[in-house]
């Protein structure tokens, strides 16, 4: 006789409540098997890690963030009814992360949270490794909803019979406005770009509530993102730490402060420069650029090709997109730093707000800006983060 209790597939963040325990060692082997396949293949799962084309469409803004796909899996027979733009209410049975629900509907539906994405819980039992704040995450949600009526805003169905949606508290408030309001959960912007979520998740980061409080507080390093946390396990490798430094194979300039990485030595594609912020370059009719955009690039460009085909880069952080932010040593120029040669020939802004400290960039940009160099040949350019908010009004 077999029996039917829960279990947990960790690499598909699935519970499947009907499956018989003789058939899991089956079902199990099966999704290893086409594990290798889920990432490239499986654009519409919500959980994936974003591509490499995908993050550089995104930061290009050449065309939307990807949208989930909607397949063509039959959903389990409880719940069959559902279908995207379906609402309804039911109570919150378990709580398996910050981010997945259990909601009764004829049976326990699972919802995963549209637009976040919550810290990983640990399931050690299944495998499953953790992040910090998991923990503290879900139970801010199980405070919220745990036995409580819900409603529920189907928006996507995905592959493992799980509906991804909204969720409002029986007061009205939106679960995922609240998770981000109070710091235990990361705005998802591959999937929705609404900037509000942008705006309450910048509120938490600066007051220091939730998984922000340890960098509030003088931290050295970024939480690191779920999405970027689970594509690192995926390949095997460890975090890369601040203060280390290391050498990349290159790619390309993206712009005048981002470099792409040629090769996927590691699960970061991109680095930021620190401490600073170039002109915007256009990347196509839904992205325009900034006088002096191109020449900020080419400049930093030219400096790159000088190196060779590698650059040594010292870490500080990894921003929200999985991008390592950090300094690039010029060994051709006797080891000084690309992000300061930037500022000082008139090709990049002194970053300010994020670098408040770094008094000596603002002394490098006061003679670039006296002396007219690069784009102080303009009296008065505008500086890049009023230009990408002048874009997003637009």
């Amino acid at each position: 006789m077999t029996s039917t209790e829960p279990s947990y597939d960790g690499r598909s963040a699935c519970y499947t409540p009907d499956m018989p325990t003789t058939a899991k060692a089956g079902a199990l082997t099966v999704g290893l098997l086409l594990g290798s396949f889920s990432a490239s293949a499986d654009a519409g799962r919500f959980d994936d890690p974003p591509s490499r084309s995908e993050i550089e469409a995104f930061l290009a803004g050449a065309r939307p963030a990807p949208a989930l796909a909607i397949p063509r899996a039959v959903a389990p027979p409880a719940v069959s009814d559902l279908k995207p733009g379906d609402v309804f209410s039911g109570r919150v049975t378990k709580v398996l992360d910050a981010d997945t629900l259990l909601v009764s509907h004829a049976g326990d539906v699972q919802i995963r949270l549209d637009a976040v994405d919550a810290p990983e819980t640990a399931h050690p039992e299944h495998g499953k490794q953790g992040q910090p704040y998991g923990d503290e995450a879900a139970a801010f949600v199980r405070g919220l909803v745990l036995d409580k009526t819900v409603t529920v805003h189907v928006k996507e169905a995905d592959k493992y019979g799980r509906f991804v949606g909204w969720v409002t508290l029986p007061d009205g408030r939106a679960l995922q406005h609240e998770l981000l309001r109070e710091g235990w959960a990361w705005w998802n912007f591959f999937f929705n770009k609404e900037e509000s979520l942008n705006e309450l998740e910048n509120g938490a980061i600066r007051a220091g509530r939730g998984l922000w409080a340890g960098k509030a507080r003088g931290g050295e390093y970024s939480p690191e993102a779920p999405w970027v946390f689970r594509r690192r396990l995926t390949a095997g490798l460890r975090r890369i730490l601040p203060g280390e430094e290391i050498e990349f194979k290159i790619k390309r300039m993206s712009d005048g402060d981002t470099v792409a990485l040629g090769t996927r030595q590691s699960v970061y594609d991109y680095i930021r420069l620190a401490g600073v912020d170039a002109p915007e370059i256009s990347h196509g009719r839904n992205k325009p650029g900034q006088p002096y955009g191109d020449e900020s690039g080419a400049r930093a460009a030219q400096l790159i090709e000088a190196e060779g085909s590698t650059i040594q880069v010292k870490i500080e952080d990894v921003d929200p997109y999985g991008r390592l932010v950090g300094w690039i040593r010029l060994r051709s120029r006797g080891g000084v730093w690309l992000n300061e040669v930037l500022v000082e020939e008139g090709w990049a802004w002194w970053y300010e707000r994020y670098y408040p400290d770094l008094g000596e960039l603002g002394r490098k940009q006061a003679r670039a800006r006296a002396a007219r160099l690069g784009l102080w040949a303009d009296p008065n350019p505008v500086p890049p983060w009023d230009f990408r908010r002048s874009q997003r009004g637009n």
